[in-house]
C-alpha cells in the first residue's frame, strides 16, 4: 500500500479528545506515521489511537522520530509484537499522606543526604532525578475533599507526590530498538520484536515497570519519612501485551480493585492538584458526542473505544508559538513539520509590539524538542469532565514544588 493511502487508512483509526492547540496537532500529524508504520509491518489496519484531553507533543526524540506522540493509548491487535521505538520508561506517579509538613529547609537537607547515601534496590544504587524534565517532588495541603473519600484523604493531613521513572534501567528498553527486526515501510523503517525476542521484551518490561514503582516508594520515604502510600500508578508503559499508555491514566488501573484507584492529575506548580477516581469509558454517550460513532463502527473500534479508560496524568506540554497550520514533509531523513499561519510581514513597522512577536516567515523543524514551552491549565480538567473520563474526589493546593 503506498505511504499516503497508510497514512489516511491511520488517520480513521485515530480519536481525540484532545484540546485543540499547536501541541496536540503536532502530536496528532506525527502519530499518524507511527500508526501506518505499525499496520505495514503487522499487515494489519487493526492499530487504535485514543488521545486524551491532554495530547500533545513528546520531547524525547527518539519516540517522536520513529512517528509517536504523547498523551494517547494506542493498542493493537497481535499480542506477541512489540514497537520499542515507543521507548516505555515505567514514568509514573505516587501519592502519600503525611500526618505533618515539613519545613522547606528539612526538605532539602533531607534530599541532599539522600543524595550522598548509597541506596540500594537489588544491585542498582539509585539515583534521585526530583528536577530532571518533567519530574519533581510536590507537598500540598487540601483545598477540597469529597466525603467519598474523606476516610482516605483527611483534609487535616498533608500529602505529597514524586513523579518519576526508573532511570537507572532505563536502557533496558530503550536497548530494545536495536534488537528487533527493522521492517521497511513506504514511510520508513520501523524496529519489530516478536517471537522469542517479543517474550524477553515483554519480561523485562514487567521487571522493569515494579522496579520503577519500588523506586518512587523507596525514594519518598528516605526523603518524608513515616507516611501512607495511597497510590502508585504508572502512566507511561505496556499496560498490556498489545497496549501502550503514553502520558495517561487506566482509570481502571489494575493494580487496585475497580474504580478504587486514586489518580492524580498535576497540572502546573501554581495550579491545584486535581485528584480522581477512574470510570470505565468511553460511554456511549461520549462516542456519539465526541463525534465518534459513525467512525467507530465503520472501523470495528467501538469495543475498544468503550473499554479504553483513560485519563490524563497532566496538562501536557503547551507550545508557546501562535502557528495555527501545519505542513508535514517526508523524505529520506524523516518528517520534516513546517509551521505557518501568521499573517507575513513585508516590512518592519508592520511587525506587531503587542504580540511581542515577529509576524513574518515560517517556522520548520524535525522535532519539538527545542520549542519554547509551558504546561496547560484547567482546560484539561474541563474536557475530563466534558468527557466524564472520571470523578473529581479532591483538590490539593501545592506548597512547596522542589526541582532539585
Amino acid at each position: 500500500m503506498p505511504g499516503e493511502e497508510l497514512l489516511k487508512l491511520a488517520e480513521k483509526h485515530i480519536f481525540s479528545l484532545s484540546i485543540r492547540d499547536l501541541a496536540s496537532a503536532l502530536s496528532y500529524e506525527n502519530m499518524r506515521y507511527g500508526m501506518a508504520r505499525m499496520m505495514y509491518a503487522l499487515d494489519s489496519e487493526d492499530v487504535l489511537c485514543v488521545f486524551g484531553p491532554d495530547a500533545t507533543i513528546t520531547r524525547n526524540i527518539g519516540r517522536w522520530q520513529a512517528g509517536f506522540g504523547y498523551g494517547a493509548v494506542l493498542r493493537w491487535r497481535e499480542k506477541g509484537m512489540y514497537f520499542p521505538e515507543m521507548r516505555p520508561n515505567a514514568c509514573g506517579m505516587i501519592l502519600a499522606k503525611m500526618d505533618e509538613l515539613p519545613s522547606q529547609e528539612e526538605v532539602i537537607e533531607r534530599i541532599a543526604q539522600v543524595e550522598e547515601s548509597d541506596i540500594y534496590l537489588g544491585d542498582t544504587r539509585l539515583e534521585t532525578d526530583f528536577g530532571k524534565g518533567n519530574h519533581f517532588f510536590e507537598l500540598y495541603k487540601t483545598l477540597e475533599v469529597s466525603p467519598d473519600i474523606e476516610d482516605r484523604m483527611p483534609s487535616t493531613s498533608y500529602y505529597a507526590i514524586m513523579h518519576g521513572s526508573g532511570q537507572e534501567r532505563r536502557d533496558v528498553m530503550y536497548g530494545a530498538v536495536d534488537d528487533g527486526e527493522w521492517v521497511k515501510t513506504p514511510l520508513g523503517k520501523i524496529s519489530v520484536l516478536s517471537g522469542s525476542m517479543g517474550k524477553k521484551y515483554y519480561r523485562n518490561w514487567l521487571e522493569y515497570n515494579e522496579f520503577s514503582k519500588k523506586r518512587r516508594e523507596t525514594l519518598i520515604k528516605e526523603v518524608l519519612g513515616d507516611l501512607e502510600i495511597l497510590s502508585n500508578l504508572t502512566h507511561q508503559g505496556l499496560f498490556r501485551k498489545n497496549e501502550i499508555r503514553l502520558g495517561v491514566h487506566d482509570s481502571m488501573d489494575v493494580s487496585y480493585p475497580p474504580g478504587e484507584a486514586i489518580l492524580p492529575v498535576a497540572l502546573r506548580w501554581d495550579l491545584p492538584l486535581h485528584i480522581f477516581k477512574g470510570k470505565r469509558s468511553l460511554s456511549e454517550e461520549v462516542v456519539k458526542r465526541a463525534g465518534f460513532y459513525e467512525k467507530a463502527n465503520e472501523t470495528g473500534s467501538m469495543k475498544d473505544l468503550m473499554d479504553v479508560n483513560i485519563l490524563p496524568h497532566g496538562g501536557g506540554y503547551k507550545v508557546q508559538m501562535p502557528y495555527t497550520k501545519i505542513k508535514t514533509v517526508h523524505t529520506s531523513m524523516g518528517n520534516s513539520f513546517i509551521l505557518q499561519g501568521m499573517k507575513p510581514a513585508s516590512k518592519v513597522d508592520e511587525m506587531s509590539p503587542k504580540k511581542n512577536i515577529s509576524e513574518f516567515g515560517t517556522m520548520i523543524i524535525s522535532n519539538p524538542r527545542e520549542l519554547p514551552y509551558t504546561y496547560r491549565g484547567e482546560s484539561v480538567i474541563r474536557q475530563i469532565m466534558t468527557y466524564d473520563l472520571g470523578t473529581e474526589v479532591a483538590k490539593l493546593q501545592p506548597m512547596m514544588t522542589l526541582k532539585i
